[in-house]
């Protein structure tokens, strides 16, 4: 399983492209919907290589066994 999220690039800035800007969310197949779109209206707005998807190998905590 991964994580996804929606960054912008050095050149947007901060004020401008937070509104799109992401935390890391579990890459189920709604949330790539919901990112896909998300990211569809951020690069319409601030143009090209403004924002991208990252994704990332999820992280799980280990859970102790209760005896």
């Amino acid at each position: 399983m991964q994580q996804i999220r929606i960054t912008r690039s050095a050149e947007v800035s901060a004020a401008e492209g937070r509104r799109f800007d992401c935390q890391w969310m579990e890459a189920c197949q709604m949330n790539r919907w919901l990112l896909k779109a998300r990211l569809a209206e951020a690069l319409a707005l601030h143009g090209p290589d403004s924002h991208r998807i990252e994704t990332r190998p999820l992280q799980r905590t280990p859970v102790p066994l209760q005896a």
